[in-house]
């Protein structure tokens, strides 16, 4: 279980109602703890504040999250990356394999996966203890479910909600039951959730790649020299960066998640507890992206030109291209998977002396296909970008706008994606702790306790090409294309439009860019069709370039000793930690790549030779503790410690990707170092009632090492495979691995306080506030990512009688997304802030209705690169909710 409840800092649940109540809880458990924590608590079984549990965490002093499409799905703490929390459920990290085609794999966990009903604790520890598991670098948050024998009564809780997505104009159904009792004279347990829910959503984005080329490469690449910044003179080794591609989309989801727990424990005796816990979400995502895909590099050539000098680089930031490829694909998304976890364990009580021991299987496995039909179609176009701009403007010229239009006028290329492309994560492990109580005053307890830990990591790289007179066969026959000797993509082109208002509604600029177009259904056709039958049509890899093969050993053990003199107490303790990795995988061939140019651009980097790294390294982690009650309501604290975070599994995996379309190769590294930092922390705590205190934290973290992406031009011999035949050019790629480098230093300071306003005549007497503020400053802004230096968090609630309400203001300044070292350009998040809201009125004694809000200022989230040129805009709408919760 958490740490805290391990601990024995908590006691029994205690059962609370309401907003109050639930910070009373946490008030209580944050001033008890061992170590310096921050937790959210919930309401009542079976309610906790936020509908997504990383919204919640998301308003703890110094955390800040990540979002993906608009929904919260990992967490930073103290302005580190994701990467570099551990998350866990119960104690234990978690297993997961549900990525989509935008996000890679790696250790961070999906809040999205956890329905909030089954959370009764939220804890983020930002100093560790040596039992603490290792792997949280800036911190470590356990969520905790509830149990049955620690509610100590019978508990039914059922929630029905309804969801609105504002972009896609649907509605969704939430429903959710948490069933908890004791039997045998409260020697056995159990309890029991269920979760069914929907989201529909519709975001709607424009992202903007740039190509850092030379006038002698021109556009399309090989296709002959061009005057790249228009002075009217071609230098063939003149680096120019030009537009690469700009890219309209909907994305419109069907996301279906079944969830459930299950706890039973059972204490044959007052010394002994039997307990086994279990956690299942499995996952159904029916997605399609249409996009309307302006393909610069495969442009006829370039018209005009203006540019500026940003970052040392001649820009293009007007610039006018003949013959673009305009491609208006409809690549499905479709993805089934699943995370299961079982832990089992016992727990023996005896004087003075606690043993536990745990054992868990865990496993996650996903499929998923991802299909589209290509098509084109070719015309003139203008685009103005320029630093500071949040969407470049776009014009069509010549009658391209209305031609576009026309579905008649649009070539198949080809059916190309993912299919049956498997994911699978394996986690197992087996723990023994030992705790001796001594008494109250001096050496209070040692603790000590070893850990093995399995994990492995496997993603196939399956792929599916079919060309166009592969998709024509298949189809029984396609008319004649506009070009000779193409087929028509008519056959498959849809009108695209939002699911309601307009396209990116909330933009409240000058660019100009279009709202609607064509697209094609590559769903529909590819449903008629069994996958061997699609197979059998078409060409089916697996490069071995691209796997993902990685096993992970780790032995922990540690020694903590606890103490307390007076108002003086503490704890000092050791973690020994060995990690023993092994990568499976390939070298690349990089004067082998090829590039479909037709088939969606589908780039290949053959194998040159196996490679298979193992590696090992010890760590060792010390920590101390320190906590000084100055006075009844006065508390200081003091931390020193050393933390590591192993890289993603996915970095560790000796895969090398090539993007065609962006001129980029990437690279990974299985010798990559863990991520080591030393850290001191420091609080002031005063607590002037139940549910009300301020105080201040001071940070520091020396990050010894940062892996660091290090980047370099070459120059490539790539074969470009058109129908008309297949041309090897010398192409300038850039070239990214992850090395790694330098550490950097991390400073900062929390300031918080929240308090009831009791004393206020009613009935303002219901209202309260929460504030926070958290500054950080660090030694090299253009490499750490995450570091928003600015971040706060306004909270306002009010309960009396049967209201309850809440809302809430969270803002981060901007931040450094990605680096990247010149030519190539890094990206950096602009400052965003969200408003959400939920209120509730309790009808009958058991039954309240619920309204709850996210986004209310329906705000819009902007990336830039660091030249200040514009990168992504995402509008991912409002999010209403509201039904009915009943408790007995």
């Amino acid at each position: 279980m958490g740490q805290l409840e391990a601990d024995g800092t908590t006691g029994p649940d205690i059962v609370v109602i309401g907003i109050r109540g639930g910070i009373e809880q946490a008030v209580r458990i944050k001033r008890n703890a061992d170590s310096i924590v921050d937790v959210i608590s919930a309401e009542d079984i079976g309610r906790f504040p936020d509908v997504n549990v990383a919204e919640s965490v998301q308003r703890i002093t110094g955390v800040q999250i990540n979002r993906t499409r608009g929904e919260g799905r990992s967490v930073n703490i103290r302005g580190l990356p994701d990467t570099f929390t551990l998350v866990t459920l119960n104690g234990r990290a978690v297993p997961n394999a549900l990525n989509d085609l935008f996000a890679g794999v790696s250790r961070s966990f999906d809040f999205s996966a956890l329905a909030p009903e089954f959370v009764r604790t939220l804890e983020v520890y930002k100093s560790p203890t040596a039992d603490l598991e290792d792997g949280g670098l800036a911190g470590t948050v356990n969520v905790r479910t509830p149990r049955a024998l620690d509610i100590g009564k019978r508990v039914l809780a059922v929630s029905a909600q309804a969801e609105y997505e504002s972009n896609s104009g649907k509605a969704s159904p939430r429903i959710s039951g948490l069933y908890a009792d004791t039997f045998l004279d409260g020697r056995l347990g159990v309890t029991l959730g269920a979760s069914y829910s929907q989201r529909r959503p519709q975001t709607q984005q424009v992202e903007t790649g740039w190509n850092t080329v030379t006038e002698a490469q021109g556009v399309p690449l090989g296709g002959g020299a061009d005057d790249l910044n228009g002075n009217g003179v071609i230098e063939p080794n003149k680096l120019v960066r030009i537009p690469g591609l700009i890219i309209h989309d909907m994305f419109t989801e069907n996301n279906r998640r079944l969830s459930g727990i299950a706890s039973v424990q059972f204490r044959p005796s007052d010394k002994l507890e039997l307990y086994v816990d279990g956690f299942y979400t499995h996952v159904d995502v029916e997605a399609v992206r249409q996009e309307n895909w302006q393909n610069f590099a495969g442009s006829s050539g370039a018209v005009a030109s203006h540019t500026q000098v940003l970052d040392g680089v001649e820009t293009a930031t007007d610039f006018t291209v003949s013959g673009i490829d305009l491609r208006d694909g409809g690549r499905y998304q479709d993805r089934s998977g699943y995370i299961r976890s079982v832990i089992g364990g016992a727990k023996f009580e005896s004087g003075g002396w606690t043993v536990v021991l745990e054992g868990s299987e865990q496993g996650s496995r996903q499929t998923r296909d991802t299909l589209n039909i290509a098509d084109s179609i070719n015309g003139t176009v203008r685009v103005v970008a320029n630093p500071g701009d949040s969407i470049p403007s776009i014009t069509y010229l010549d009658g391209f706008a209305d031609r576009k239009l026309d579905a008649n006028n649009f070539r198949l290329l080809s059916l190309n994606g993912e299919l049956d492309r498997i994911t699978t994560d394996r986690l197992r492990d087996i723990k023994l702790d030992v705790r001796r109580a001594f008494g109250d005053r001096g050496l209070t307890a040692l603790r000590a306790g070893v850990k093995y830990t399995d994990r492995a990591l496997y993603s196939d790289n399956k792929t599916l090409t079919i060309a166009a007179a592969g998709v024509a066969q298949l189809y029984g026959g396609l008319p004649a294309g506009p070009i000779v000797g193409s087929f028509s993509a008519a056959p498959f082109m849809i009108p695209i439009r939002p699911g309601s208002g307009s396209f990116l509604g909330s933009y409240g600029g000058s660019a100009s860019f279009p709202s609607n177009w064509l697209g094609s259904d590559a769903k529909s056709f590819a449903s008629r069709f069994t996958k061997a039958q699609l197979i059998a049509a078409g060409t089916y890899t697996n490069d071995a370039t691209g796997i993902l093969d990685v096993k992970e050993k780790i032995l922990a053990f540690y020694a903590r000793g606890d103490f307390a003199f007076g108002k003086f107490t503490g704890n000092l303790g050791l973690r020994g930690v060995r990690t023993n990795q092994t990568t499976v995988g390939v070298a690349p061939d990089l004067n082998g790549i090829t590039v479909a140019v037709e088939t969606g651009m589908t780039t290949r980097v053959p194998a040159a030779a196996p490679l298979r790294a193992e590696r090992s390294y010890w760590d060792w982690l010390p920590s101390l503790n320190l906590k000084f009650e100055a006075t009844d309501k006065l508390q200081l604290r003091f931390s020193a410690s050393r933390t590591i975070s192993r890289p993603n599994l996915g970095d560790i995996s000796p895969t090398t990707t090539a993007n065609g379309n962006a001129l980029t190769v990437t690279r990974n590294n299985p010798y990559l170092d863990p991520f080591r930092s030393n850290n001191l922390d420091a609080t002031v705590e005063y607590y002037f009632g139940r549910d009300s205190l301020v105080g201040a934290s001071l940070f520091y973290k020396n990050l010894e090492s940062l892996i660091r992406r290090e980047t370099s031009i070459i120059s490539l011999p790539v074969s470009y495979i058109r129908t008309t035949g297949t041309t090897t050019i010398q192409t300038d790629f850039t070239v990214s691995q992850l090395v790694n480098g330098a550490g950097v230093d991390l400073k900062g300071v929390e300031l918080y306080f929240q308090q009831a306003f009791t004393w206020l005549p009613a009935p303002l007497d219901g209202l309260g506030a929460i504030v926070n503020y958290t500054y950080i400053d660090n030694s090299d802004p253009n490499q750490l990512t995450a570091a928003s230096k600015h971040n706060y968090n306004l909270i306002g609630y009010y309960e009396k009688g049967p209201v309850g309400a809440r809302v809430s203001y969270s803002w981060r300044s901007s931040y450094l997304a990605s680096a990247a070292a010149a030519p190539a350009q890094g990206r950096v998040n602009r400052a965003f802030g969200t408003l959400d809201a939920s209120i509730s009125l309790k009808v009958t004694p058991n039954a309240s209705v619920v309204l709850e809000a996210v986004n209310l200022l329906d705000r819009d989230e902007i990336v830039e690169y660091t030249t200040g040129l514009p990168a992504n805009y995402l509008d991912a709408g409002r999010r209403v909710f509201g039904g009915i919760r009943l408790n007995f």
